[in-house]
């Protein structure tokens, strides 16, 4: 649904590369009181309409301290912590909440099946979105607006994820990326110094640059559930929905 700007903290963030990791070992990297950054991390930062994970870091002495917030911060990944007392140096183990983030997966993917039937059916693109735990929301461009159409959509899509069709996640060189223009349907400009970009790829379906945490299958998602649809002014419609 949207890209993640993916630069010189690439290799320092794992979950890029495998969103499944629920627990790992690391090292603190640098502590600014209860802000944190690790080596490496699989804690998603707040970023691109999606929330940040939650969980916790457990050092040495076995002393426990929890996550609040995640989020870039001056190339790094930084991890607020509740309090104080990491060093640097130490070793962490660190545990993701992995309900949290597992739901979040899912409702992520199915906005992007979402978007890809919007896009086929219709030829529009999504112009803004929003995750959430209980409702999420997806905006767009579209002037005449048939409630039913949509409702006939999500059931689509809904039929889409039954067919275990595969979610991959890959990075492309920005030039090798730059000859695919469905990759940015809601972006065109990129920043210069942006050298690599994060691929989600529903086999066969839909492909979006992207730098948020994704099922490996579609029909983890289970059933999308529209809640609402609303006219946000002239021919900017949005669409509430969850999975079930």
């Amino acid at each position: 649904m949207f890209f993640l700007l993916i630069k010189m903290w690439m290799d320092e963030a794992k979950y890029l590369n495998d969103c499944y990791v629920r627990e790992f070992e690391t090292e603190v990297l640098d502590v600014n009181d209860k802000f944190v950054v690790l080596k490496e991390t699989f804690f998603y930062p707040n970023s691109g309409g999606q929330p940040h994970d939650l969980g916790y870091l457990i050092n040495e002495n076995g002393d426990r301290f929890d996550v609040v917030f995640v989020a870039k911060l001056d190339e790094h990944i930084s991890h607020e912590v509740d309090k104080t007392g990491l060093k640097k140096g130490m070793k962490v183990k660190c545990f993701i909440d992995w309900d949290r983030r597992y739901q979040l997966m899912r409702i992520h993917s199915a906005m992007h099946v979402l978007s890809g039937f919007i896009f086929q059916e219709l030829g529009v693109i999504v112009g803004g979105n929003n995750i959430d735990l209980d409702k999420s929301r997806v905006d767009f461009i579209l002037e005449n607006f048939d409630r039913d159409l949509f409702y006939n959509l999500v059931e689509k899509a809904n039929e889409f994820i039954k067919n275990s069709v595969e979610i991959k996640k890959y990075i492309l060189l920005r030039d090798e990326a730059m000859k695919d223009e469905s990759l940015f349907r809601l972006t065109k400009d990129l920043p210069e110094n942006l050298d690599r970009i994060r691929v989600v790829e529903i086999d066969g379906f839909d492909k979006q640059a992207c730098g948020g945490t994704h099922l490996n299958n579609v029909d983890e998602i289970g059933r999308i559930e529209l809640l609402k649809l609303e006219n946000k002014g002239k021919n900017n419609r949005r669409m509430y929905f969850t999975v079930i």
